[in-house]
């Protein structure tokens, strides 16, 4: 579902003003690939010491290489920072992945959790469908089986895939960024200034629009930021403060499932409303044409199911049935700016499911792929061993140190 774009890291000035605390002065230093290399070095070090008993990848991802995943214990160091020259944002980047690894669920795990949420909410939405009043999870469930593992693996065969995706994608979000607060609050102190440094530039990019009471704090990415802003402590949520949500209490679970029943409480209304919203805006860039034997056996399914496909209440989320006609139009720039800047990249083509729609190919999620000469000559320094040598003889009693460079062409 993705384009890849191979890039090279132009020789930009370095904006690592903390990473300079490792490697010593580097106010005027560029990008470089010396400097690509020291940086891998660092991120590696920090695998090793962060989750000691895991075997931990941590490469920049070039062609052929999978995808970076919680699950296969696999980190890529982000391109599209480097490229500016945001050197400390990747450290931070990294750090956070490492800390998924170390404490969250896998990918895989999570998505089935979600499974029951997403049927749901969806479930209490009503739309007219071949003539007749039915929730949107039944109307999707017309088409086919959808479940968890082809969501994640990317190989659903449905007719709304795309809707499914997308959907599925933004409910992953939310409960990413409920994880995010609780792996972000663990993280060593020494290591606590790359997160502050990148969380600041983060929430700058709304800052202007949440001062200002533009933010639509009753729509799933207007209360998405509300949240986050409330959680690490840039402002205050009224949807947070009148849950069961605390940054205590999420750090406090033994395990990440124990805090999805009040997250999902706390954001079902704008869940469902955002649900109604999505499907309009998928209505408008699909035709929904399926064949005529497709549409002939959807509407006999339909015609034998009549009332059972009607819209249901949830008391546990406290959702009433809602006409999707009724939901909030979908506010697409600010969904693409929140997905954007906190969705983490093995779910970018999930939350970017519907934008290829219009066009095809246009709009899906690019992936940056490091130019093969550039990693190796990032790669080759790693053939490089220094020896720092020690000799003493007999006109020198105090003996002589100096450096041997070995360069392992078999390395």
């Amino acid at each position: 579902m993705s384009n890849s774009v191979e890039v090279e890291i132009k020789p930009v000035k370095a904006d690592a003003e903390l990473m300079s605390a490792w490697l010593g002065e580097m106010e005027d230093v560029s990008i470089s690939p010396k400097l690509l290399f020291d940086l891998q070095t660092l991120l590696r070090h920090y695998a090793d010491f962060l989750v000691p008993n895991k075997d931990i990848s941590v490469d920049y991802k070039y062609e052929g290489t999978p995808c970076a995943s919680v699950d296969k214990d696999q980190i890529f160091i982000p391109l599209d920072m480097l490229k500016d020259g945001r050197v400390d944002e990747t450290i931070s980047a990294v750090i956070h992945e490492l800390h998924h690894i170390k404490y969250s669920d896998k990918e895989s795990l999570t998505c089935e959790r979600i499974m029951p949420y997403f049927e749901r909410i969806l479930d209490t939405v009503e739309i007219e469908y071949y003539g007749k009043k039915m929730s949107i999870w039944k109307a999707v469930k017309s088409h086919g089986d959808i479940n968890a593992n082809n969501i994640i693996q990317r190989d659903l065969a449905h007719s709304y895939k795309d809707f499914i995706y997308q959907y599925f994608g933004d409910l992953f979000l939310l409960l990413n960024a409920i994880e995010d607060v609780r792996i972000d609050e663990m993280q060593p102190k020494n290591l606590l200034k790359y997160r502050f440094k990148q969380e600041k530039i983060a929430f700058e990019k709304f800052q202007d629009l949440y001062e200002s009471g533009d933010l639509d704090k009753d729509s799933l990415f207007g209360s998405f930021i509300d949240a986050l802003f409330h959680l690490k402590g840039y402002g205050n949520s009224k949807l947070i403060e009148d849950s069961n949500i605390t940054k205590e209490r999420i750090v406090g679970v033994d395990e990440p499932q124990q805090y999805y029943p009040p997250t999902f409480s706390a954001f079902s209304k704008v869940l469902q409303d955002h649900a109604g919203g999505l499907w309009k805006e998928f209505e408008k860039q699909e035709s929904m044409d399926d064949s005529a034997i497709s549409d002939f056996l959807v509407e006999d399914s339909i015609d034998q199911d009549d009332e059972e496909g009607k819209a249901s209440y949830d008391e546990e989320l406290g959702l009433s049935p809602k006409k999707a006609s009724d939901c909030k139009q979908f506010d697409g720039d600010l969904a693409k700016s929140v997905r954007d800047v906190f969705g983490e990249s093995e779910i970018q083509d999930l939350l970017k499911a519907m934008l290829g729609n219009e066009k095809e190919g246009e709009g899906q999620p690019t992936e940056l792929l490091l130019n093969p000469q550039q990693w190796a000559e990032i790669q080759a320094f790693k053939a490089l061993q220094h020896i720092p040598c020690h000799e003493v003889a007999h006109e020198l009693p105090q003996g002589v140190n100096y450096d041997t460079l070995i360069l392992d062409c078999y390395a």
